[in-house]
């Protein structure tokens, strides 16, 4: 069998040479690969809201937590903010997108690493001695990919875009965290009020029974009257109890959007803001630029689409130069002189032949993922708008309940002072008595607690309008 010399160091260049020249000359048939079907200009987006009143819509303010005027509530959002055990997670998301972009953008560079080797052989000889061989190399040795196909840039933008989703869910998550702990703080207030309200009907049942013993002993009021009384004291007893847990259980709530312990005790004090001016609404085709969470969806979408073009180029050939150049001694001081020296240059051309279908497969897997992102993408951007309009109805119903019930709270408390005056004569039952406290506490309790849904409505509109809660300086 002859031996096979080497190919000489021209030949080898020319052969190199020639492979690059038919790599490049291969048609990139299939190179612009894109599963977006639909784009923001093809959404159909009305010119303004639907279910808003003004005719001319002003642009979107921002900082919406300004706007209720409580240095509390500002503080304790900025606590959040700063510690919030969510917010901290998509934190540490976003560095782990990060550390991927870094990844992915090394696979285009050359890749080095270097190597020391060392050994010691001892033999022994027939004369009963032994002989001894050292052997040192070092050596490096590189690898370098070359990007014919702009597969590792694809794979590189994906994991910006990844990157770039990740972001923009951290700016959700920062507006989401201070919008739920300002509802949060509201409900402590609504908890606290709602319990002053409970301890007052209390009171003024414990007064009522007073009133209706002592005509009991003095033979005016008949023992239904007196066993409707102590009825009526057990039941607000009972409500002020289950109006107390339910305000350590709000505090709770609110200490676990600060990372505090959850010990239902906070300090807090104050009566519920009464929302302002209206909420500039801004135009729907805003949207799709300032919700981060459309945002979101759409990087998460073009990432995917990225890695669909990343996919269908890894069935094209790839091409790989590998370099090393090294040196072996005896003494390990020798191996910097250079007079054992070599190094060595090659290229690597691979094509898939035959896979399986597994390329193929991956290829199809990675589309359908394009699909899924560009529908969660699209029902996002629906979402939004639905979110927008109830938010823009419900403000004008709660208005017009608020108004309502504010006029029915003045009216049952004229009726229960009535009712205690012409009972005190004689002119009604003490039924009549109850059922007039019943609905005058009823309905101040329902005012406080609409003031609480005027509220966490604004909170949730401008939330749904991708407004932020920071002022811009």
């Amino acid at each position: 069998m002859s031996e096979t010399n080497p190919p000489s160091k021209s030949a080898a260049d020319r052969s190199l040479v020639t492979a690059l020249a038919v790599l490049l000359a291969l048609p990139a048939g299939g190179c612009a690969v894109s599963g977006i079907e639909t784009t923001p200009e093809e959404i159909p987006v009305p010119d303004a809201w639907s279910r808003s009143t003004d005719a001319a819509a002003s642009d979107v303010s921002p900082g919406w937590l300004s706007s209720f005027g409580d240095a509390q509530l500002e503080k304790l959002v900025a606590e959040s903010i700063a510690s919030n055990f969510v917010l901290e997670q998509e934190r540490q998301r976003w560095q782990v997108a990060r550390q991927s972009a870094v990844i992915a953008r090394s696979s285009r560079f050359p890749l080095f690493d270097v190597s020391l080797d060392g050994s010691r052989r001892v033999t022994d000889n027939t004369t009963g001695g032994s002989t001894t061989i050292d052997a040192f190399s070092a050596a490096i040795g590189g690898r370098f990919e070359i990007d014919l196909w702009r597969r590792l840039s694809k794979a590189q933008r994906a994991a910006e875009l990844s990157l770039a989703g990740q972001a923009a869910r951290l700016a959700a998550t920062e507006r989401s965290v201070a919008a739920t702990t300002a509802g949060r703080y509201f409900d402590v207030l609504e908890a606290e009020q709602l319990l002053d309200v409970a301890r007052q009907r209390l009171q003024n049942a414990i007064a009522s029974h007073d009133i209706v013993a002592s005509g009991y002993r003095q033979g005016l009021n008949d023992a239904l009257d007196l066993y409707l009384a102590r009825d009526q004291i057990e039941r607000e007893r009972a409500n002020v109890a289950q109006l107390e847990q339910s305000r350590l259980e709000a505090i709770a709530d609110l200490q676990l959007s600060l990372a505090r312990y959850p010990d239902g005790d906070i300090g807090l004090a104050g009566e519920l803001p009464v929302p302002g001016d209206t909420i500039p609404v801004g135009l729907p085709s805003e949207l799709l630029t300032r919700r981060p969470d459309i945002q979101e969806a759409w990087f998460d979408l073009l990432a995917a689409d990225a890695e669909l073009a990343v996919a269908h180029k890894a069935r094209f050939p790839s091409l790989s130069l590998v370099g090393s150049t090294g040196a072996s001694s005896t003494e390990f001081s020798d191996l910097l002189d250079g007079g054992a020296a070599a190094w060595s240059l090659a290229f690597s051309l691979t094509q898939p032949l035959f896979e399986a279908g597994r390329l193929a497969a991956i290829e199809e897997q990675r589309l359908a993922e394009v699909r899924i992102a560009e529908q969660n993408w699209l029902d996002t951007v629906y979402q939004a708008f639905a979110e927008v309009e109830n938010a823009i109805s419900r403000t004008a119903s709660l208005d017009r309940r608020y108004a309502a019930l504010v006029e029915a709270e003045k009216n049952s408390r004229a009726a229960l002072e009535l009712a205690l005056d012409q009972y005190g004569r004689g002119l009604v039952t003490y039924t009549t008595v109850l059922v007039s406290q019943r609905q005058a506490f009823d309905a101040a309790a329902t005012v406080v607690q609409l003031k609480n849904q005027r509220l966490q409505n604004r909170l949730a509109l401008n939330l749904a309008l991708g407004g932020s809660f920071e002022a811009v300086n």
